[in-house]
């Protein structure tokens, strides 16, 4: 007798038979010719597009036919599971709690996923490979933007909103230049092209065309330079009606008192940690707000990216309360996405585009600081070990005989994290979340390959050469 769920299982074989069998360790690492060309990853994103929507088809959901006439894209860099984790039990015990019981802004979501992280060439990914994959739907080599890894130009989600009529934007923490920024809109074989990014920027499709940018890197615009260009007055020359901020207090007078394109650099290189941060630099959650105001006066919609970018570089010192508190940013941008927009009609995917190796270990009482000491555990050696800490780092907490010492006396919410491998902190390869809600937030579940995200945006909201929704509906 055939089970009752054959149809369904059937569906399923393609992914499954898609792995190669254990075993010749040589053969599982060579390169396959076919993923360096865009094709094979736009085509790959297809089928598994048509694969969930047979499934919502067959599990008797697919009853959302709304359309999204505005995309939110909002990326954690760096944002792993356990940084959510923490950041929840630190946003719990600003507020007096013990801080597990906490909720972020998008534990309110009601859809959620992971995705897989490897590049073409790379096991762990960097931020331009993913953010690559995540924006345009092709995975490419690590350091690569806006190309496959054969090199050829691939289009963002961004260039097929526009091409759609919508209005875009693009806000980070990050210098605008920095390689998930960039993915939106450049195209370059490494990323620390940035003189070249920047010219793209404004000079180039899609960049040249963006109604809101927004964030750090000033110097790449003219005072870095070495072409002669002055992009911030190529800028003003193509945006007469446009308005330019560099602090807090502009940003809002350009809301007040303009109609036009916005374009604000608030800093010289990456803006600075909010913990470091004068008050007259913008919050994340600043930048969202003046973005969406002025993003919203198109008719047609609109599709807006936003990084909360310096999580990652928090990951990258091993100062883990830097990390969290930029990701307490990142969580306050999202709550005002929600609170601005109409969940009827604009569809807020958030993600991450890769891991850190920050980890919450041991057996740590309800409550215990999480930028502090695990005050119920010792090691085998009898010394006690902070809540968390990072594989690989610049702080050992060692001793002049090279043992390892109480930690305590050194922690703060800015000090380095005790680490057990010495070196540069690092990404690490495990999945990372989704999260999703709007119009045909129900396909952001599962699990899925990174580059399937601009897919089902681009489906959601009807733009892009693929299917959408729109087609589905006829």
């Amino acid at each position: 007798m055939w089970p009752k769920n054959l149809h369904s299982l059937m569906l399923l074989l393609p992914l499954l038979v898609n792995c190669r069998v254990p075993g010749n360790n040589k053969r599982q690492a060579e390169t396959n010719e076919d993923e360096r060309t865009a094709s094979y990853w736009l085509e790959q994103a297809q089928r598994q597009l048509a694969d969930r929507l047979e499934r919502t088809r067959v599990t008797g959901g697919g009853g959302d036919k709304r359309v999204a006439k505005n995309i939110i894209m909002l990326m954690g860099d760096g944002l792993s599971i356990t940084t959510l984790t923490a950041a929840r039990i630190l946003k719990g015990q600003h507020a007096g709690q013990s801080g597990e019981e906490c909720q972020l802004a998008v534990e309110q979501f009601p859809y959620s996923g992971l995705s897989k992280t490897y590049c073409t060439d790379s096991q762990t990914a960097d931020s331009a490979c993913a953010a690559t994959a995540c924006l345009t739907g092709v995975k490419t080599n690590y350091g690569s933007i806006g190309q496959s890894a054969q090199g050829a130009h691939v289009e963002s989600i961004l260039q097929w909103a526009q091409r759609a009529g919508k209005a875009t934007g693009i806000v980070t923490t990050t210098r605008l230049t920095d390689a998930s920024p960039a993915a939106t809109y450049a195209h370059v074989k490494k990323r620390t092209q940035e003189l070249d990014i920047g010219r793209q920027l404004i000079e180039d499709m899609p960049g040249r065309n963006l109604n809101v940018i927004l964030g750090g890197g000033l110097g790449k615009f003219a005072s870095e330079r070495t072409d002669g260009r002055d992009l911030l007055q190529q800028w003003h020359d193509t945006n007469p009606n446009g308005c330019f901020a560099r602090t807090l207090t502009e940003l809002h007078n350009c809301s007040n008192d303009h109609n036009g394109n916005l374009l604000g650099v608030f800093s010289d290189s990456h803006m600075a940690y909010h913990l470091a941060a004068s008050p007259d630099q913008p919050r994340l959650s600043d930048m969202t707000a003046a973005a969406i105001e002025r993003l919203s006066a198109n008719s047609n919609g609109y599709f807006m990216f936003i990084e909360g970018g310096r999580i990652d570089h928090g990951h990258h010192e091993t100062r883990a309360g830097y990390a969290l508190d930029e990701m307490l940013e990142f969580d306050a941008a999202i709550e005002t996405a929600v609170r601005l927009t109409d969940a009827h009609e604009t569809l807020i995917v958030v993600t991450a585009d890769h891991s850190h190796t920050l980890s919450m270990a041991g057996y740590a009482n309800r409550g215990t600081s999480i930028l502090g000491m695990d005050t119920s555990q010792r090691d085998l050696d009898g010394v006690p070990y902070s809540t968390l800490n990072y594989a690989i780092g610049k702080w050992q907490s060692l001793n002049k005989d090279g043992k390892r010492e109480n930690p305590a006396p050194h922690l703060s919410r800015t000090s380095f994290t005790p680490s057990y491998i010495h070196a540069k902190g690092v990404h690490s390869g495990e999945d990372v979340a989704i999260f999703a809600q709007g119009p045909q937030s129900h396909l952001f579940s599962g699990v899925m390959e990174q580059n399937l995200l601009p897919h089902l945006m681009a489906y959601a909201g009807c733009i892009g050469q693929g299917d959408t929704h729109c087609k589905q509906l006829k």
